[in-house]
């Protein structure tokens, strides 16, 4: 049996074997660097380098096709396939680190892990510049003999630190690493032709393919796994908020029969509710900071309860536009400069309405600016105003927020100021009462800006203003790119 299989791969099968494995991969690399640009998620990445490598390492044993050819031109040979398979070999540990947020659960064992890879990939391509500058391979020679010693250890000691993981996800890295260690080892020509194994090289080459093949499906199984776990997740959530909107509806229905003379009232406040309740879910699951939200839900049920009608129908009148204004922003990629702005002051209006109009607030526009053309992320700004009047404002008397557009080094720059007691008062308060919840408003916008304009001529800062060493504000400089089509008008 093994002798009919070893004629059939040797005479027949294994050039048609090799193409077939090497379109695999190489389809599954274009696959998950697709899947990379749309999710963000660094698994995709390193898992589209690792099969990349492999299809660069396994091109030279190409006997015939367009592969031999481009092999010849690129001067891929016996060494480079050595090189690369050393190189996707150390991706791999790179690999599962990153699918199981090794980092996140323990700093300590991710470098346990990642720095012993890190130095071999730095003698990989020490013995490269050696082989190519200086034509010596004695030392590549050493370190490739070795290297097969070198991953076992790492390996054993990754699959140690994995069993201590509580994660399910594990199973897979483990079965998958198992084989393709084993395949990987018993294709190498140093093991391969040990007493007792005697395998050719292309008995060896087709070993590892087949480890590959089963590599990749239990990776596959193991993408689709923590997909079904992140839809459960998901799950559990949608069922929790469901709760949340049922405790909602009772409360509404408390107050439609509180007073038929507020019937009109009452109405009017089920739609703004409601309204209200599918924002909620807009705005989690596009990671906006929902304490406006509650904050104002809470208002509105505080003048509700106090027969505070006036206030009440104000509050909702103010409320129900911004609620159409973060709908509409849930829908939308986008905002133009205006809309953002009109959306500033609404929200700072509604504020007024619980520091009873002491918050003076202002906008200023440079009048080179075209407001409906500049774009940006929609709702990108309130956080860091709703940061500014909490943690800046709240306490101060004279509470002060101007808000200035204006164009510097063809950039257009948007300054935030207030007349707080700035961010180092503010964080020694938040100390003294033992606040330890962390605002992530300001943190996701920053994010937001920074995947929008991919990182590319945006700029966040922060400046501390003092007065006789005594904190006077805070000053936040976002800088955004200039539309293209405008760069000369603003240069």
């Amino acid at each position: 049996m093994y002798d009919s299989l070893s004629s059939i791969v040797e005479r027949d099968a294994y050039n048609s074997i090799l193409y077939v494995v090497l379109g695999g991969i190489l389809l599954l690399s274009v696959f998950h660097l697709v899947m990379f640009f749309q999710n963000r998620d660094r698994a995709y990445l390193l898992y589209s380098a690792y099969t990349f490598f492999s299809f660069v390492a396994y091109m030279p044993m190409a006997e015939s096709g367009f592969a031999k050819s481009i092999s010849e031109t690129l001067n891929l040979d016996h060494f480079t396939k050595d090189f690369f398979t050393i190189i996707f070999n150390c991706i791999y540990f790179f690999l599962f680190t990153e699918f199981l947020n090794i980092k996140k659960i323990s700093i300590n064992w991710y470098r346990i892990i990642v720095l012993p890879v890190f130095v071999i990939i730095f003698i990989a391509f020490l013995s490269l510049f050696l082989h190519y500058f200086l034509g010596y391979d004695g030392f590549f020679n050493s370190f490739k003999n070795v290297f097969i010693y070198l991953v076992t250890i790492q390996t054993v000691i990754s699959f140690y630190i994995l069993s201590k993981v509580h994660n399910d996800l594990k199973y897979y890295i483990v079965f998958d690493g198992l084989i393709l260690f084993a395949c990987s080892v018993i294709g190498d020509k140093t093991v391969r032709q040990l007493p007792g194994i005697d395998l050719s090289r292309k008995m060896g080459d087709f070993i590892f393919f087949l480890g590959l093949l089963i590599e990749n499906m239990a990776f596959s199984f193991a993408l689709g796994h923590k997909q079904r776990m992140n839809y459960q997740d998901k799950v559990a959530f949608q069922q929790n908020f469901i709760a949340q909107l049922q405790k909602n509806e009772m409360l509404k229905d408390e107050i439609n029969r509180d007073n038929e003379k507020r019937l009109i009232i009452d109405n009017e406040k089920i739609k703004y509710l409601q309204e209200i309740s599918d924002l909620k879910l807009s705005v989690l699951q596009s990671q906006m900071n929902p304490h406006f939200i509650f904050n104002a839900l809470n208002s509105i049920k505080y003048y509700i309860l106090e027969n505070d009608t006036q206030n009440a129908v104000d509050y909702l009148t103010k409320f129900s536009k911004i609620i159409r204004t973060i709908l509409l922003a849930s829908k939308e990629k986008e905002f133009t400069l205006s809309q953002e702005l009109q959306t500033l002051q609404l929200y700072v209006d509604i504020e007024n309405l619980r520091f009873h109009n002491h918050i003076q607030f202002s906008i200023n526009i440079a009048p080179e600016i075209d407001v409906d053309i500049v774009k940006l992320p929609p709702m990108v700004l309130q956080p860091f105003i709703e940061n500014a009047i909490i943690h800046g404002v709240a306490t101060v008397d004279d509470k002060k927020i101007s808000v200035n557009v204006s164009v510097k080094d063809q950039a257009v720059e948007i300054s935030i100021s207030d007349n707080g007691i700035g961010r180092e008062e503010a964080g020694k308060r938040k100390s003294i009462i033992k606040n330890k919840t962390k605002s992530l408003g300001t943190e996701i916008a920053a994010e937001m800006l920074k995947n929008y304009f991919n990182n590319e001529g945006y700029k966040l800062q922060y400046i501390d203003l003092y007065e006789n060493d005594i904190p006077t504000g805070t000053i936040i400089l976002i800088s955004i790119p200039t539309p293209r089509y405008l760069g000369n008008k603003y240069a």
